[in-house]
Parts: structure tokens; C-alpha cells; sequence
């Protein structure tokens, strides 16, 4: 008799631990899909730098922001998160990272910019990326069109 008790309660203890452990794995699957949901969805701009003089990687950065926080203030700068990820100065191509929601504010920004690094500059939009190396395949390309322009 006591030992089908013992037995009992062994089996509703390993039921209980065994329940249990699903429930756990199932919430690890939970927050796992739930932060993925959460992370931020980002683009890569691929634009051309027209520049008269030397333009640097920070200068370019910060006269991206400058021209969006003039257009659209704090709060589309906040929103776009624009970071130079990639610059080319022999080719004049520029890849800028930004939000899915900052996409246009960050190309009718650019059309803007009229100088960086007290040079006269100006950056051409052309086209949004879903990866940064899909970006960096087209500069390439970019090159023999880009000797024309400039």
C-alpha cells in the first residue's frame, strides 16, 4: 500500500515537472519570436555624392543629419536614424542605413543637402536596399555612370 502510494506520487511529480518543462520551452519560443517581431526593420540607401571638394565619412554623417533635423525636426531625425555605413570617395557612392519608416523622409532629406565640410555637395538618392551587401554589389556599376556625372 505504500508503495503504490510512493509510486503515486512519483508519477504525478514527474507528470508535474514534465508539464511544466513544456511550459517553459513554450515560453522561451514566445519571447524568442517576440523579439524578433520587435527588432527594427532596416533599409540601405544607396546614394551619389556630387561633391567640388573632399568630402570625409563623419562630415558626410553629420550633414545627413543636419539635413534631415532641418526638414523634419527632431522627431523625423529620431525616426529615420540615419548612419553612414559605407563611403567611397574616388566612385562618390554613399550606402546610408536607416528605419523602413525613415526610407523617404531620408531621400527627400538629401535632395537638400547643399554642403558638407564647407565644400558644395549634393547627395542623389537612387535606389533602397533590404541588406547592405546587395547595396554594395551595385557600386560597382555605379563607377562608369557616376565619371559621367562628374
Amino acid at each position: 500500500m505504500i508503495c503504490e502510494a510512493l509510486a503515486a506520487l512519483a508519477f504525478v511529480l514527474s507528470l508535474a515537472s514534465f508539464l511544466r518543462s513544456k511550459k517553459v520551452e513554450l515560453e522561451v519560443v514566445e519571447k524568442k519570436l517576440a523579439k524578433k517581431r520587435e527588432k527594427e526593420r532596416r533599409r540601405y540607401v544607396l546614394a551619389v555624392l556630387l561633391s567640388e571638394g573632399k568630402v570625409e565619412k563623419e562630415c558626410l554623417q553629420s550633414a545627413v543629419e543636419g539635413a534631415l533635423k532641418e526638414l523634419y525636426g527632431t522627431l523625423g531625425l529620431a525616426l529615420a536614424k540615419p548612419k553612414v555605413v559605407y563611403y567611397d570617395p574616388v566612385a562618390g557612392a554613399v550606402i546610408i542605413r536607416t528605419t523602413l519608416e525613415g526610407v523617404k523622409l531620408l531621400a527627400s532629406a538629401l535632395m537638400l543637402l547643399e554642403e558638407a565640410c564647407g565644400a558644395k555637395a549634393g547627395l542623389v538618392p537612387l535606389r533602397a536596399f533590404g541588406t547592405l551587401s546587395s547595396a554594395r554589389d551595385k557600386v560597382p556599376k555605379l563607377n562608369k555612370y557616376v565619371k559621367d556625372l562628374q
